[in-house]
């Protein structure tokens, strides 16, 4: 009876282990600031010979010293990536950098507009909704605008 119970041991316990160790990691939350390009458009100034299409959908953002960072793409970085109405303007990101992964996992934005950064935001006028990316309204199925979210003053 004992070694059954020691021989059921040794099976779960590897698995409790390893199902700790793939838990995931806590992200650092950090704030950045720099322009918002496709990596392509980042990379042609640095006068490297690359091929663009691999990379062709990639955004990053880029800071003041020319450092680049890669974007996950996920709903709060999806804007980036569909609408380049968002792209090659001055941003603030708030995101979570993972130790051992060059990307961030962006939480929210800012870009640049009229001199302040601004949220934005994709409305419809119809039923009153916004979302964070391009997209048919969710209620109605019709066209949501690009707008820059009403900040609080």
């Amino acid at each position: 009876m004992f070694g059954a119970r020691t021989g059921w041991l040794a099976l779960v316990l590897p698995l409790v282990v390893n199902a700790s160790e793939s838990s995931p990691k806590k992200g650092e939350p950090v704030v950045l600031t720099g322009r918002v390009l496709e990596l392509t458009a980042a990379l042609n100034s640095t006068g490297l010979t690359f091929d663009k299409e691999p990379i062709a959908r990639q955004v990053v953002l880029q800071d003041r010293d020319g450092t680049i960072t890669p974007l996950l793409s996920d709903d709060a970085s999806r804007a980036f990536f569909l609408d380049e109405r968002l792209r090659d303007r001055s941003a603030e990101i708030q995101a979570r950098h993972y130790p051992g992964l060059p990307y961030l996992q962006v939480i929210s934005f800012r870009i640049e507009e009229n001199g302040r950064l601004r949220t934005p935001e994709y409305y419809c006028e119809i039923c009153t909704i916004s979302v964070r990316f391009p997209q048919s309204c969710p209620c109605c199925q019709g066209p949501m605008e690009l707008r820059m979210r009403p900040e609080p003053r």
